[in-house]
């Protein structure tokens, strides 16, 4: 797939994803979700990519929709709704999976975002999916919706009060107000920030940390584990866990971390992150 709205690359293990509508302040469009949707699920697919990162080019991270088009599309819903006909040999479609993110929660890789300027809207909500949040000491961030006449979108209601609390959430999704990055990071929506210079080498710096010293399978199914029991319960949560760790235990990551440990050195994992675990998947 050709790119337009976003730069695609890897080095080193690392896979790159940039928002690349500097003009428009990376707005988010259409084309722009199916690019970012297309290149983050090649990286996820690669063996050889340990980890993700996510910007944005310019001033912004992502500034939001693409106003223009939120336009058009109240606009239209003024419209009214034009008669259906059922023929016979059309089938029926099946119903539209909720949400446009969710895929992001099924990730094997740990994806950090790199949140280089404004972060808004969706630009805020996208990185509720994301397993590090970094942020240039510049940047702000907000919800934005209740000043556009719109509701909270996506995972919002269920990632944000998780990640920074329901007080906290309550008061950013209420007031749509932007708040900088130290309160961000006192809220505990981000994990660090730093100079707005250093933001991608320490975007980099964990990336490749990440990529090669922790064990691919390890990090994929301990993130699976984490996003299915959300809200499982406990009994759950321990027969998955005594499963995937007798799993785990015929490996050779675990053989290998263990001689590294005792040889002093750095592991060389080699479980690639897509390998299945079938009885898992059977229980």
């Amino acid at each position: 797939m050709e790119y337009s709205e976003i730069i695609y690359s890897k080095e080193d293990r690392v896979a790159t994803i940039t928002l690349n509508r500097p003009q428009a302040y990376n707005a988010w469009t259409p084309t722009m979700s199916r690019e970012m949707r297309d290149a983050i699920q090649d990286a996820d697919n690669d063996n050889d990519v340990g980890a993700i990162i996510f910007t944005g080019i310019g001033k912004a991270f992502c500034s939001g929709a693409d106003m223009a088009l939120v336009g058009r599309r109240a606009a239209g819903s003024d419209q009214p709704a034009q008669p259906q006909t059922a023929t016979a040999a059309a089938p029926p479609r099946p119903p539209r999976k909720p949400g446009l993110l969710p895929y992001l929660r099924d990730l094997r890789t740990p994806v950090i975002g790199a949140i280089n300027g404004v972060a808004a809207g969706i630009g805020f909500t996208m990185p509720l999916y994301f397993d590090f949040r970094i942020a240039a000491r510049s940047a702000r961030l907000g919800t934005i919706f209740s000043r556009r006449g719109l509701t909270i979108e996506d995972a919002t209601a269920y990632f944000l009060p998780r990640l920074i609390g329901l007080t906290n959430a309550v008061d950013l999704i209420v007031t749509g107000r932007m708040i900088s990055a130290e309160e961000a990071l006192k809220m505990g929506y981000l994990n660090e920030i730093v100079p707005d210079d250093q933001l991608m080498a320490r975007a980099g710096e964990l990336a490749r940390d990440i990529a090669h010293n922790c064990s691919a399978i390890s990090i994929a199914q301990s993130k699976r584990m984490l996003m299915e029991h959300l809200t499982s319960d406990l009994e759950t949560v321990l027969r998955d866990a005594d499963e995937t760790t007798k799993w785990m235990y015929s490996l050779a990551d675990i053989k290998e971390g263990v001689k590294a440990f005792a040889e002093k050195r750095a592991p060389r994992f080699g479980v690639p992150k897509t390998l299945l675990n079938t009885k898992n998947q059977d229980r």
